[in-house]
Protein backbone atom coordinates (compact mmCIF):
# COMPACT_ATOMS: atom_id res chain seq x y z
CA UNK A 1 0.00 0.00 0.00
CA UNK A 2 2.75 2.18 0.27
CA UNK A 3 3.33 2.50 -3.37
CA UNK A 4 0.06 3.65 -4.15
CA UNK A 5 -1.21 5.43 -1.32
CA UNK A 6 -4.15 5.27 0.92
CA UNK A 7 -7.05 2.22 -0.54
CA UNK A 8 -9.67 4.55 0.99
CA UNK A 9 -7.99 7.36 -1.04
CA UNK A 10 -8.36 5.51 -3.79
CA UNK A 11 -12.06 4.29 -3.47
CA UNK A 12 -12.83 8.09 -2.91
CA UNK A 13 -11.35 8.90 -6.11
CA UNK A 14 -13.65 6.17 -7.78
CA UNK A 15 -17.04 6.69 -5.43
CA UNK A 16 -18.69 9.33 -7.43
CA UNK A 17 -18.32 7.49 -10.83
CA UNK A 18 -19.98 4.60 -9.19
CA UNK A 19 -22.72 6.37 -7.63
CA UNK A 20 -23.50 8.16 -10.63
CA UNK A 21 -23.46 4.57 -12.59
CA UNK A 22 -25.53 2.59 -9.70
CA UNK A 23 -28.35 5.74 -9.74
CA UNK A 24 -28.47 5.62 -13.18
CA UNK A 25 -29.06 1.69 -13.56
CA UNK A 26 -31.79 2.11 -10.29
CA UNK A 27 -33.66 4.98 -12.30
CA UNK A 28 -33.47 2.93 -16.04
CA UNK A 29 -34.99 0.71 -14.03
CA UNK A 30 -37.47 2.69 -12.54
CA UNK A 31 -38.44 4.97 -15.61
CA UNK A 32 -41.60 3.35 -17.04
CA UNK A 33 -41.95 6.23 -19.54
CA UNK A 34 -38.98 5.46 -22.17
CA UNK A 35 -40.21 2.65 -24.56
CA UNK A 36 -38.78 -0.70 -24.21
CA UNK A 37 -35.99 -1.30 -26.85
CA UNK A 38 -33.93 2.19 -26.10
CA UNK A 39 -34.79 1.85 -22.03
CA UNK A 40 -33.00 -1.72 -22.81
CA UNK A 41 -30.59 -0.04 -24.67
CA UNK A 42 -29.77 2.30 -21.67
CA UNK A 43 -29.76 -0.37 -18.94
CA UNK A 44 -27.32 -2.52 -21.33
CA UNK A 45 -25.05 0.67 -21.28
CA UNK A 46 -25.19 1.79 -18.11
CA UNK A 47 -24.47 -1.75 -16.64
CA UNK A 48 -21.49 -1.72 -19.32
CA UNK A 49 -20.26 0.77 -17.90
CA UNK A 50 -20.63 -0.21 -14.22
CA UNK A 51 -18.82 -3.08 -14.79
CA UNK A 52 -15.97 -1.52 -16.43
CA UNK A 53 -15.73 0.88 -13.63
CA UNK A 54 -16.10 -1.63 -11.15
CA UNK A 55 -13.06 -3.72 -13.04
CA UNK A 56 -10.98 -0.19 -12.97
CA UNK A 57 -11.71 0.15 -8.81
CA UNK A 58 -10.85 -3.54 -8.68
CA UNK A 59 -7.62 -2.90 -10.41
CA UNK A 60 -6.36 -0.33 -8.37
CA UNK A 61 -7.29 -1.78 -5.39
CA UNK A 62 -5.24 -5.18 -6.36
CA UNK A 63 -2.77 -3.84 -7.85
CA UNK A 64 -1.57 -1.59 -4.50
CA UNK A 65 -1.75 -5.04 -2.41
CA UNK A 66 0.20 -6.84 -5.19
CA UNK A 67 2.94 -4.35 -5.17
CA UNK A 68 3.06 -5.16 -1.04
CA UNK A 69 2.77 -8.94 -1.79
CA UNK A 70 6.02 -9.48 -4.12
CA UNK A 71 4.34 -10.08 -7.36
CA UNK A 72 6.81 -10.00 -10.88
CA UNK A 73 6.45 -7.20 -12.83
CA UNK A 74 5.75 -9.26 -15.68
CA UNK A 75 3.06 -10.88 -13.94
CA UNK A 76 1.79 -6.99 -13.40
CA UNK A 77 2.17 -6.24 -16.73
CA UNK A 78 0.43 -8.77 -18.15
CA UNK A 79 -2.44 -8.21 -16.16
CA UNK A 80 -2.30 -4.63 -16.20
CA UNK A 81 -2.35 -5.05 -19.84
CA UNK A 82 -5.47 -7.03 -19.83
CA UNK A 83 -7.46 -4.96 -17.60
CA UNK A 84 -6.51 -1.85 -20.27
CA UNK A 85 -7.95 -4.47 -22.75
CA UNK A 86 -11.11 -5.24 -21.02
CA UNK A 87 -11.95 -2.02 -20.46
CA UNK A 88 -10.70 -0.06 -23.48
CA UNK A 89 -13.70 -2.49 -25.31
CA UNK A 90 -16.05 -1.73 -22.14
CA UNK A 91 -16.14 1.66 -21.98
CA UNK A 92 -16.42 2.59 -25.46
CA UNK A 93 -19.57 -0.34 -25.79
CA UNK A 94 -21.03 1.14 -22.81
CA UNK A 95 -21.07 4.71 -24.52
CA UNK A 96 -21.84 3.61 -27.75
CA UNK A 97 -25.60 1.97 -26.10
CA UNK A 98 -25.96 4.91 -23.75
CA UNK A 99 -26.55 7.08 -27.23
CA UNK A 100 -27.58 4.85 -28.94
CA UNK A 101 -30.47 4.73 -25.88
CA UNK A 102 -30.68 8.18 -26.57
CA UNK A 103 -31.16 8.63 -30.09
CA UNK A 104 -33.78 5.61 -30.19
CA UNK A 105 -36.07 6.87 -28.23
CA UNK A 106 -36.58 10.08 -30.06
CA UNK A 107 -40.13 9.85 -31.29
CA UNK A 108 -40.91 10.85 -34.51
CA UNK A 109 -42.62 14.40 -34.58
CA UNK A 110 -44.86 15.42 -37.30
CA UNK A 111 -44.80 16.75 -40.78
CA UNK A 112 -41.17 18.80 -41.40
CA UNK A 113 -41.45 22.06 -39.39
CA UNK A 114 -42.17 24.76 -43.00
CA UNK A 115 -38.96 26.19 -44.03
CA UNK A 116 -37.75 30.13 -42.85
CA UNK A 117 -39.26 32.70 -43.93
CA UNK A 118 -36.97 35.30 -45.64
CA UNK A 119 -35.51 37.77 -43.40
CA UNK A 120 -34.73 40.53 -45.82
CA UNK A 121 -36.88 43.30 -47.33
CA UNK A 122 -38.93 43.17 -48.86
CA UNK A 123 -39.95 39.55 -49.32
CA UNK A 124 -38.92 37.69 -52.71
CA UNK A 125 -42.40 36.38 -54.34
CA UNK A 126 -43.29 33.15 -53.91
CA UNK A 127 -42.64 31.86 -57.20
CA UNK A 128 -39.63 33.41 -59.66
CA UNK A 129 -41.29 35.28 -62.32
CA UNK A 130 -41.11 34.04 -65.84
CA UNK A 131 -37.64 34.35 -68.24
CA UNK A 132 -38.31 37.75 -69.32
CA UNK A 133 -40.10 38.87 -67.11
CA UNK A 134 -38.23 42.04 -64.01
CA UNK A 135 -38.81 41.23 -60.59
CA UNK A 136 -41.16 44.01 -59.57
CA UNK A 137 -39.46 47.62 -58.61
CA UNK A 138 -38.24 47.62 -54.51
CA UNK A 139 -39.20 50.51 -52.50
CA UNK A 140 -37.33 53.94 -52.29
CA UNK A 141 -34.85 53.30 -49.48
CA UNK A 142 -34.18 56.18 -47.39
CA UNK A 143 -31.00 57.72 -47.65
CA UNK A 144 -28.67 57.03 -44.53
Amino acid sequence: MRYLGNTALQVLAQLPTLLVLAVGLVLALVNRRLPRGPRGLLLGGVAVLLVGAAVGLLWSLTISRSLGAGWSSTELIRLSMLIGLIQLVLHPLGLALVIAAALAGRRASGPDAPPPGWAGWPYPPATPPAAAAPYPPSPPHEPA
